[in-house]
């Protein structure tokens, strides 16, 4: 059985803690507790304790001082996602490091992934897109995925040691980079994934990108195997609506004072019943509508929208507007 360390963090909200505790919880629905151990960075670990009572957890504390000094020079937030992993690579040993983001979930034990991964291979979630596709993303959304790629195609990077490093955007993937596992000799690419970043967020502004530097040097140095299905990874903003609904529905203290058996159960039966939510939520069809129209898929849109209508009859003045919006639109063919 090999051993891992879960790497987690969460500060800031409550919506954003009780995103962690299912995260931390669907894991040992499918994983023993006798042999992971979980490394949560936050700002409050007295909120978790009662919580995680039971669990293998070393807490992390992230203060104001902390937080901005992961955040570096260029201050951007998920900077900090490398930060906390590279500390943590000094506090799991030999272990494997599963690095999840708070917006995800388990969905089975990863011994087979772990099984797969070794100093030459590593893995994150899955293949999203070419860099090259990022070159016609749509306006206004797509400005900073097209910075994003012009900083590829146009400029030099260079590596920590100050080689140059040129991004080949016709063959270089950008993978998710909510979940991570790494074999604990990886800790080496951390240097260079903290020198792209530094590179390409100042030169585009955009979100991920540190998440294009750690899929660079990943997918350079290692073989890459995805693991999207032992991790359901939200992180598009109407499922993170649905997810903090459920949960503040379902996290109180009644449920922080089970046992922790009774509360690792729950987790794994949420993990089926999210999956759902996550497909026929009104949120979710009325997003499903208004994306449609979008895309000028107008028959889609439609379709959406009278489901939204059948499931739930009560007038969302928002989501009609939409509608509305939309077919002057076509109407006017514009």
């Amino acid at each position: 059985m090999r051993q891992s360390a879960l790497v987690v963090q969460s500060f800031g909200r409550e919506n954003e803690y009780k995103r962690v505790m299912l995260t931390v919880l669907s894991f040992f629905a499918f994983n023993d507790t006798a042999h992971t151990k979980v490394i949560l960075f936050t700002d409050r670990p007295e909120r978790f304790e009662k919580v995680f009572a039971g669990l293998d957890v070393h807490y992390v504390l992230l203060t104001g001082e902390k937080i901005q000094q992961m955040r570096g020079q260029i201050d951007f937030l998920h900077r900090m996602k490398i930060a906390l992993i590279e500390e943590a690579f000094s506090l799991i040993g030999d272990r494997f490091l599963f690095y999840a983001d708070s917006d995800s979930f388990f969905l089975q034990n990863i011994q087979s992934l772990l099984g797969q991964l070794d100093p030459e291979t590593a893995s994150m979630h899955l293949k999203e897109y070419l860099f090259e596709a990022m070159a016609t993303f749509e306006l206004p959304a797509g400005e900073t995925f097209r910075a994003a790629h012009a900083c590829f195609s146009e400029q030099v990077l260079k590596d920590a040691s100050g080689n140059a490093l040129k991004v080949d955007p016709k063959s270089e993937w950008s993978w998710n980079a909510g979940v991570m596992c790494f074999h604990p000799k990886q800790a080496e690419i951390i240097p260079d994934v903290y020198a792209l970043t530094d590179q390409i967020y100042p030169a585009s502004g955009n979100h991920a990108s540190e998440q294009y530097a750690f899929s660079i040097m990943l997918q350079r140095r290692y073989k890459m195997v995805p693991c999207f299905e032992y991790n359901y990874h939200y992180w598009y903003r109407t499922k993170k609506q649905i997810a903090d609904w459920f949960l503040h529905d379902h996290i109180d203290a009644a449920f922080e004072s089970l046992p922790l058996e009774d509360k690792i159960s729950r987790a794994k039966g949420w993990v089926t019943q999210l999956r759902k939510e996550f497909r026929s939520n009104i949120r979710r069809v009325q997003d499903e509508a208004v994306q449609s129209f979008n895309r000028r898929e107008f028959a889609r849109g439609y379709a959406f929208a009278f489901k939204a209508l059948l499931s739930s009859p009560g007038f969302n003045t928002s989501f009609y507007k939409d509608v509305l919006y939309h077919t002057k639109k076509m109407i006017s063919g514009k």
